[in-house]
């Protein structure tokens, strides 16, 4: 091996364990963990209550067509607790029993978004004193951004009467996980609570 051989071989090797000592470092100080790692991930229950307004049209005798829009407010141990929401859906009931679905925006106290695609759930009989669905995350906004995940509800829908025609009152209770990215595996320049 020449002189010049041997010398491109120990700055090769020099270069390797500088290399290695600044990865060690930086584990050690926390400054280069992988994105996988600043996964923010956990679970939820609570509460989801709101008022709807709703059109149902009839179909013959057996079937009726039902359109949705409602305001909520959910309550929780923490994850998705004060947002306010807005949902829009519809249901298709045939001699009686049927089931919905559709979409709900829900807005954080700092205008971040998430939104959260629901049902279809239960089938279910149009008086039914309470049932249940499911949904899941499918898009956010600033430290929602990335947001995956999902969860169950049960509806509590006749428990509360009515105040006029065309609308009506809900609470919903509400459990399920999620999995926010990192800001820099999402390219957010909000940071993740």
């Amino acid at each position: 091996m020449s002189v010049d051989e041997k010398e491109r071989d120990a700055g090769q090797h020099r270069e390797m364990i500088m290399r290695r000592t600044l990865v060690i470092a930086a584990l050690a100080l926390g400054i280069a963990t992988p994105a996988l790692a600043q996964m923010k991930e956990g679970t939820y229950n609570g509460t989801f209550s709101g008022y709807s307004t709703y059109k149902a049209t009839q179909i013959g005798k057996e079937r009726v067509l039902t359109t949705f829009d409602t305001n909520a407010l959910s309550i929780t141990d923490g994850f998705l607790d004060h947002m306010t929401w807005h949902c829009l859906g519809m249901a298709d009931f045939t001699n009686g029993v049927g089931q919905g679905h559709g979409y709900c925006v829900g807005t954080d106290p700092t205008g971040d978004q998430v939104v959260w695609n629901f049902g279809p759930d239960e089938k279910h009989a149009r008086d039914q004193k309470s049932w249940s669905g499911s949904g899941t995350f499918t898009s956010g906004t600033g430290k929602y951004a990335g947001i995956s995940g999902g969860g169950t509800y049960t509806v509590h829908g006749p428990d509360f009467r009515s105040t006029a025609e065309g609308t009506g009152f809900a609470y919903n209770t509400i459990e399920g996980h999620y999995k926010i990215p990192a800001p820099e595996a999402t390219g957010s320049t909000t940071p993740s609570k």
